[in-house]
């Protein structure tokens, strides 16, 4: 069996570990409803909980960030404004530092920064009390796992005993619990589009949080001065040294440029219009000699073919310009004139006269051929000449323009040398520009920050805590019903996704076949197919086509089944179009119609005409019963020439299907059409509706497995290639048909979604 290499996926044991995010996202919006009561359960359990907490206070100042121009730290603040907003985030980067913050600890102590700690513990409060039981109830390694994971606070009785500290390691290690709590309770918000700067503390004290929030800042206009006196002192020395390096790379500019001018005046003495005016005159005589050497070609190879072939050269214009050419002709006229009369006076008697006159005419004709010789070595010799000239010319004007060339190449150097030179000056004179600027304002500098607003004691607690913990239950309870949502989608056993079909069957996909109608009639098909090559549908059985025929490397397959595991999976329709599109690539293909058990297959089969015209109702039955030959047997597809071969109309028969697709005369009917067709098409019936499949299968090189999307299962689609394994059968591979593109596209990230994006394509 060949083995095609269409579709790569995970086997068995082999983890796949793409996410398919749109499936997952429409499996959650199939459960909207599902998810809103998750959602209000959470937000009921979340608003339980915070009504029992202690209330918060949050206090909140307002500083003003300016930065002025004098503090620069990069060679681009120099020429442009500062960014602003790289500005705001460093300032809070400052804020929320172990710096600034050690620096409040040390102004307030320890014992006030940790008199209460209500501020942190409320916005994690839900999850401690949540970690604190299940720490109770579940068993005791699940509790010791949380606890070394940080989830839960360690048991009392599993707590190691703590190391004997001295005063300075206690001291330590309080600034360093005082700065975390500081930082646990301080936010920092930024106000989008202006350089304001909020400060809010939250603790269950009202005048603390005051207190603590505007130390903070005031903390941080302090800080502020102190290093700006080190930014100035930087900006004023990067400036000069920038200064010394544009003065010194000013003179080089102006010195290589001087030089460069120096250097192309005494490489080119003549000027560019002189260049230009010579090429132009070079180029005019050029043209010139060339159509005088086609004239002179032409007419040498006229006058020395006339020459050669011994024609009557007085039809050639070159000899006929000839004076002596004239002369000798006329004197050749009248020769053969008086031959002509000495014949009339003295008939056929040969007389000194007229062997005297024919001497003459020969010797004139020589005379003629030597001249029109002489003609032609001139022509010859005049082609040569200009063919010299031309060539002489040639080089001139190459070389003429390589120096123009040449010239433009230094033009533009010189050109950017001057630009070169500007850009340094530019930058020069803006630099001491800005020298001046700071040298002015290093006296009148200040605080780049200012308070706007000072913090004051909140009258009423702070609900954003709440608020968060309501998000937090409510966003729990949604990732809870999302999980189940997943988990029920994921244990769908429907075919929706070529991956899946892969995975369940372990067989390459080959391709997957659009739904196109469902109420559409097969010659309407097979018309759409012939007059739309572009469609969708077309270029999906081309698809198929291609993988069973050129995707084995040893050797292609003559007989082909398509099968199905039940009715209803497109199997039928697709046979007929890929052995119409084989017919089409000039393979003389056959199809073979073996679902007897279809009525509707013969009745659809008959409506083709007939290869050879009869009025009986001849088919499948009739020849293997020898009541007719095969050609009398066959429809045709007038379009393409598909012959096709089924179940006649008005054909009846008392055998088993089973028996007649297993009868010596079908058998051999098999091989007679392999000796005449190079594609065999075997619409075979469904596997697990008869046995008919299994038996075609031992006469099939390749078995194509159709699966009707999401429609038939896994478990049947195992089944039915189950029981043809059972017979060896050679199935390469499977076919995802009937798929609805706005449908498919819902489910999964492949193919399907690019076919419904370049639709516009296939038209």
């Amino acid at each position: 069996m060949p083995e095609y290499e269409i579709y790569s996926l995970p086997r068995d044991g082999e983890a796949d570990h793409t996410l398919d995010t749109r499936k997952m996202a429409l499996a959650l919006w199939r459960g909207k409803l599902l998810l809103a009561a998750f959602a209000g359960a959470g937000f009921l359990a979340g608003f339980a909980h915070v009504s029992q907490q202690e209330p918060v206070y949050r206090a909140v100042t307002s500083i003003l960030y300016e930065p002025e121009r004098l503090q620069i730290v990069d060679i681009s603040e120099v020429l442009v404004e500062p960014d602003t907003g790289a500005g705001l985030g460093n300032q809070v980067e400052i804020l929320n530092s172990t710096t600034l913050l050690g620096n409040i600890v040390s102004t307030l102590g320890e014992e006030t920064v940790l008199e209460d700690s209500s501020g942190a513990a409320g916005a994690g409060g839900l999850w401690t009390a949540a970690a604190a039981w299940l720490q109770e109830t579940a068993p005791e390694p699940v509790a010791r796992q949380m606890a070394r994971l940080g989830l839960a606070a360690q048991p009392e009785a599993a707590a190691d005993p703590a190391p004997v500290q001295t005063e300075e390691e206690a001291q330590q290690l309080a600034a360093r619990d005082a700065i975390s709590h500081l930082r646990d309770n301080l936010a920092i918000q930024v106000i989008s589009g202006s350089g304001v700067i909020e400060l809010f503390y939250s603790s269950s004290d009202p005048q603390k949080a005051a207190l603590i929030a505007n130390t903070i800042s005031e903390e941080y206009l302090a800080f502020q001065k102190v290093s700006k006196n080190q930014d100035v002192l930087a900006a004023i020395d990067l400036v000069n040294n920038r200064i010394k390096e544009l003065r010194q790379s000013v003179v080089e500019s102006e010195r290589n440029l001087e030089q460069t001018r120096l250097d192309l005046a005494r490489r080119r003495a003549q000027s560019a219009e002189m260049t230009g005016v010579q090429l132009a005159a070079h180029n005019q005589e050029l043209a010139a000699i060339r159509l005088r050497l086609s004239d002179s070609r032409a007419r040498f190879n006229r006058a020395a073919a006339a020459l050669a072939e011994g024609t009557d050269l007085w039809s050639v214009t070159e000899f006929r310009e000839s004076e002596l050419i004239t002369d000798f002709r006329r004197r050749e006229i009248e020769i053969r004139e008086t031959i002509a009369q000495e014949r009339a006076i003295s008939g056929s008697v040969v007389t000194p006269s007229s062997v005297r006159s024919a001497a003459l005419l020969q010797q004139a004709q020589q005379s003629i051929r030597e001249e029109a010789a002489y003609i032609v070595a001139a022509l010859e010799f005049e082609v040569a000449s200009l063919e010299q000239r031309e060539q002489q010319l040639q080089q001139m004007v190459r070389e003429l323009e390589i120096t123009s060339i040449e010239r433009t190449a230094d033009e533009l150097f010189v050109s950017r040398l001057e630009r070169e030179v500007l850009a340094n000056q530019t930058l020069l004179q803006t630099f001491v520009v800005r020298q001046k600027e700071i040298s002015e304002q290093a006296n009148l500098q200040s605080a780049d920050a200012r308070i706007l607003s000072r913090a004051e004691p909140p009258s009423h607690p702070d609900r954003q805590a709440s608020n968060r913990i309501l998000l937090a239950a409510s966003g729990g309870a949604l990732f809870l019903c999302a999980m189940f949502l997943l988990l029920r989608e994921r244990m769908n056993n429907s075919v929706r996704d070529p991956r899946d079909l892969a995975e369940a069957t372990h067989y390459p996909i080959l391709t997957s076949l659009p739904l196109t109608g469902r109420r559409k009639s097969l010659q309407k098909r097979a018309r759409e197919f012939v007059t739309r090559p572009k469609c969708l549908l077309a270029e999906s059985i081309r698809n198929l086509r291609t993988s069973l025929l050129y995707g084995a490397s040893d050797k292609q397959p003559q007989v082909v089944m398509l099968t199905s595991s039940v009715p209803g999976e497109g199997k039928s329709v697709t046979s007929f179009l890929t052995a119409l599109a084989s017919q089409h690539t000039e393979h003389d293909t056959i199809l073979v119609s073996c679902d007897l058990r279809d009525a509707s297959n013969a009745r659809i089969y008959s409506k083709f005409p007939r290869l050879i015209a009869s009025k009986q109702s001849t088919g499948l039955i009739s020849y293997l019963r020898n009541d007719c030959s095969l050609e009398e047997a066959l429809a045709v597809h007038p379009e393409s020439g598909l012959h096709i071969l089924a179940a006649g109309k008005k054909e009846d028969f008392h055998e088993s299907p089973a028996d007649i697709l297993t009868s010596p005369r079908f058998t051999a009917m098999i091989a007679t059409l392999r000796e005449r067709y190079k594609l065999i098409i075997l619409d075979a019936p469904p596997v697990l509706v008869a046995a008919d499949a299994r038996l075609l299968a031992r006469m099939a090189d390749s078995i194509v497995y159709l699966v009707h999307w999401n429609r038939t299962s896994k478990n049947a689609v195992r089944e039915g290639l189950h029981e043809l394994r059972s017979v060896n059968g050679p199935v390469a591979g499977c076919v995802l048909s009937l798929v609805s593109q706005s449908k498919a596209r819902r489910y999964a990230d492949n193919e399907f979604i690019y076919k419904q994006h370049y639709a516009g394509y296939y038209s």
